[in-house]
């Protein structure tokens, strides 16, 4: 009976050494590099940095001249930033979410989280956008009656109609400055004023803030052989989004400070993630390869997937290209062209580098 006991002791004690050793030879083929990870703190810093200097140095569109080679290029390049935000929300993001919940066992009760989480993140960031154009037109809505009543007053001497206030609530939208009718009242059109592009960079830059944070901190998790290909992922991706976002910030026309704030949000934010991610792979209780730390990671990349693709899709490739009303009724097919173009190369250059990252 003693030797019996003796040897499933022993039998216990060789099979933990044997497992220590698997995991020992697995961090060896596999370490966690914790020089790497603070360099990469840096690197994406820098390429956000370069980008949005790069998109302030371009100006914005409207600043161009529609036949120059200037507002091609920067056409261009607002594409690629597109294709490459699209494409890391559905292959960098979306697409490698799969792994850590088969890691983790939990697409064995439903193999589609990374959709599910996925659709999440696009519908919080619908409501959201609903929430702000909500605000916005109703506002522009109240304004317009506000201001042909006003019209209405000084034409009739205090009787106001309301024929006048719709005609005006339905007037087409434009940012050119208002028309000063007889009465030397301005009448002021509906349209996605000055105030409403700013409410929209804030919200976007929001947005952006949020999965970049979680971006990072998933970055900041990744051992040596993921963290390379990842860093130059997050580095193509960092630059051309920044590039789009400071085109935003240019057409909501901010002051100094705010876009030097706005700037600097994005900027560090992701690098803030990847510190985040540093001090919890190296604290005490974390193991990157249990059930708990696969599901995180796969909801994280999920839902950061869904915020960027709705961003992308809806935001972007579809107010820039799609509707745009310059792109539309635009003489020539050049400007369209060289927009979708940029989108496609976008999309490509980050799938090309989705084969190692």
């Amino acid at each position: 009976m003693a030797r019996t006991v003796l040897q499933a002791t022993e039998d216990i004690m060789e099979a933990a050494l044997n497992q220590t050793e698997k995991e020992l030879d697995a961090y060896e083929e596999d370490p966690y590099d914790l020089g790497l990870q603070i360099g990469g703190v840096f690197i994406i810093m820098a390429a956000s940095i370069a980008g949005m200097g790069t998109s302030y140095l371009f100006g914005s569109d409207a600043d161009c001249d529609r036949k120059s080679a200037l507002y091609l290029i920067l056409t261009l390049m607002r594409g690629v930033g597109v294709g490459v935000i699209i494409c890391t929300a559905l292959i960098h993001l979306i697409g490698e979410a799969f792994l850590p919940f088969e890691l983790s066992g939990f697409d064995e009760l439903y193999p589609a989280w990374p959709m599910v989480f996925a659709m999440i993140g696009m519908f919080a960031m619908a409501i959201l956008e609903y929430i702000h154009h909500r605000l916005e037109m109703r506002s522009r809505v109240l304004f317009a009656s506000e201001r042909a009543g006003e019209v209405e007053m000084a034409k009739s001497g205090g009787k106001t109609s309301k024929s006048s206030a719709l005609e005006v609530t339905e007037n087409p939208v434009a940012d050119e400055p208002a028309d000063l009718d007889k009465s030397g009242i301005v009448d002021q059109p509906i349209s996605k004023s000055l105030a409403a592009k700013q409410r929209s960079a804030i919200l976007v830059e929001a947005s952006i803030l949020i999965h970049s944070v979680l971006i990072g901190f998933d970055m900041g998790l990744q051992t040596k052989s993921v963290w390379i290909p990842l860093v130059i992922a997050i580095s193509f991706h960092q630059f051309f989004e920044g590039f789009a976002v400071a085109q935003i910030l240019l057409d909501a026309k901010f002051g100094f400070w705010k876009k030097f704030a706005m700037t600097a949000f994005y900027s560090l934010t992701t690098s803030v993630g990847i510190v985040i991610g540093i001090c919890t792979y190296t604290g005490e209780g974390y193991d990157g390869q249990s059930k708990g730390a696969n599901i995180t990671i796969g909801i994280i990349d999920s839902i950061c997937g869904g915020l960027l693709l709705y961003t992308g899709m809806s935001v972007f490739w579809t107010e820039w290209f799609v509707v745009n009303p310059e792109m539309c009724l635009s003489d020539s097919l050049t400007p369209p062209t060289m927009g979708f173009l940029g989108v496609f190369l976008g999309m490509l250059i980050m799938s090309v580098i989705g084969i190692w990252a």
